[in-house]
């Protein structure tokens, strides 16, 4: 009915989201079409059931503009067919990444960012100060001497591993070495690559804020989409360029 579809549209743009879908939901069980489909899938609670829903528009109607552009976009850059070829309506949407590949892929990184830490310590001879206070008989200097080498340690960490991610994810197109190794990549919501000023946001800032006592982090477990704080913030998710069932697969 093209009442209830305009219904729908504005609950969407009053962002009244459960109301959009229970609409979507009673418009397709009476009239399934495309453009019920499309305007379900603008109300979609995760990534997935997004991808699914636009496939099933676009099985409808193979043309549908909005729909063919939106599909297209989910798709991870390297997956994206040229603008004038006819999309696969029944190709599978991008696969969000596991949690245990994207925490393995973490550590990896983390390794290597705080051997750069260590190595800047040395550097600068941070370790110094902190063995001459540890020697001394004044324990308030050495509680002290302790505190700034404590400071200096979490300061250099956090700039290194800033500059680190973001260096990496803008030159190899939201891929770290640990989410090479494991054949992960970060994305925007919508599918596209992630600019300088979305990596610097999510792993400069965010990561800062997903850090307080891990709860960014841990949000991930609850999540829809298993977006963290920091993914939350820049509007990212992460994909698994091979998923699992995939890899299981044999060869032919």
């Amino acid at each position: 009915m093209a009442d209830r579809l305009a219904d729908i549209q504005r609950a969407l743009d009053e962002f009244r989201m459960d109301e959009a879908r229970a609409l979507a939901a009673e418009e397709l069980a009476e009239k399934p079409s495309a453009a019920a489909y499309y305007l379900a899938s603008l109300a979609a609670r995760n990534h997935g059931q997004r991808g699914e829903l636009l496939q099933k528009a676009l099985e409808h109607d193979p043309e549908h503009a909005q729909a063919k552009q939106e599909w297209r976009d989910m798709q991870p850059p390297a997956a994206r067919a040229p603008a004038s070829a006819e999309p696969d309506a029944k190709e599978a949407p991008p696969q969000l990444a596991g949690l245990t590949k994207r925490f393995a892929a973490l550590l990896f990184d983390a390794a290597i960012t705080s051997a750069m830490t260590l190595l800047v310590l040395l550097i600068n001879d941070s370790f110094a100060p902190l063995q001459d206070a540890l020697y001394s008989a004044d324990e308030t200097a050495a509680t002290a001497a302790f505190r700034h080498f404590q400071q200096s340690t979490i300061l250099y960490n956090l700039v290194i591993n800033a500059f680190y991610q973001t260096a990496f994810m803008t030159s190899l197109n939201g891929r770290t070495p640990g989410k090479m190794i494991f054949n992960l990549r970060v994305v925007k919501q919508s599918g596209k690559r992630i600019t300088i000023l979305d990596a610097l946001l999510r792993n400069g800032f965010g990561y800062t804020v997903s850090q307080l006592f891990l709860l960014g982090f841990i949000w991930a477990w609850v999540d829809d989409n298993q977006q963290a704080w920091h993914d939350k913030m820049a509007g990212t998710i992460v994909i698994d360029l091979v998923p699992a069932e995939a890899a299981e697969t044999p060869a032919d």
